[in-house]
């Protein structure tokens, strides 16, 4: 990516690998793979979108309500 992320956004990437496509979540610098195979040789990023954290948490924390209440 050329561009720094602004402020208050990071990236969602659907990365390829060869057992199969990932998803992950980080900035410029790295990530963290929330699902989907290790992508093993680093993989091809297929899909790259850049999402605003407060909506993403807003959202995760409403189906957390109500989908999967403790």
């Amino acid at each position: 990516m050329n561009d720094a992320l602004k402020p208050g956004t990071c990236l969602i990437e659907v990365v390829a690998g060869v057992e199969g496509p990932s998803l992950s979540i980080g900035d410029e610098s790295g990530g963290y793979r929330l699902a989907g195979p290790k992508p093993w040789g680093g993989g091809r990023t297929i899909h790259r979108f850049v999402v605003n954290i407060d909506e993403l948490l807003r959202e995760a924390a409403t189906l957390k309500e109500s989908n999967h209440a403790d």
